[in-house]
């Protein structure tokens, strides 16, 4: 492993164990067995640390999505809803590196997405527009669609995360998968 891959995985170890606001280029660097001065030489700031994170933490959750080989919307949806519950479970760092924190890679909408500087909501937009042509999903701008199901998604993640749900894992997976079906029959999905 690289010293720069090193610091990474320290890093989101560390954002791990303290969070943001205890996170630092200095802890990173002495959890990897680094002086400051090795870290320097990698990252200049805890800005720039921040962002070789997000840009790592977005391949990942990129390439968990590409992974998934399901025909039919719907079951694709599920498939991916459950990646990003899982991403969240598995991966808390990461997770928040993609969805939480400010990184300065993170995807701004209207103007990133319909750039398609987001892969996951890039597909997920082709997905519902070609649902749509074959006129199995309720017409509508399909990048608004994808936003208001990975909306509803993330904010069930989210409520977990703070505690609001009172229920283990798997109970909270097929929780999941209820509350995602409401949301693909609301946009009419019919395959």
């Amino acid at each position: 492993m690289s010293t720069r891959a090193r610091i990474l995985a320290c890093a989101l170890a560390e954002l791990e164990r303290c969070g943001i606001d205890g996170f630092s280029l200095r802890s990173a660097g002495a959890a990897a067995g680094l002086s400051p001065m090795a870290v320097y030489r990698h990252f200049e700031n805890k800005e720039d640390l921040l962002r070789a994170l997000g840009e790592e933490a977005f391949a990942t959750w990129a390439a968990r999505v590409r992974a998934i080989r399901s025909s039919g919307f719907r079951a694709w949806f599920h498939q991916v809803a459950r990646a990003y519950v899982e991403f969240a479970f598995d991966e808390p760092a990461r997770f928040d590196v993609c969805f939480v924190l400010r990184t300065k890679v993170e995807r701004r909408y209207p103007r990133d997405f319909r750039a398609g500087k987001s892969p996951v909501i890039s597909l997920l937009a082709q997905r519902i527009a070609d649902g749509q042509q074959a006129g199995k999903i309720r017409r509508g701008d399909p990048w608004e669609i994808a936003m208001f199901l990975w909306g509803q998604v993330h904010g069930l993640v989210m409520l977990h995360r703070s505690g609001r749900f009172a229920m283990p894992r798997k109970a909270f997976v097929v929780f999941c998968k209820r509350c995602t079906d409401l949301a693909l029959d609301g946009i009419g999905v019919r395959a």
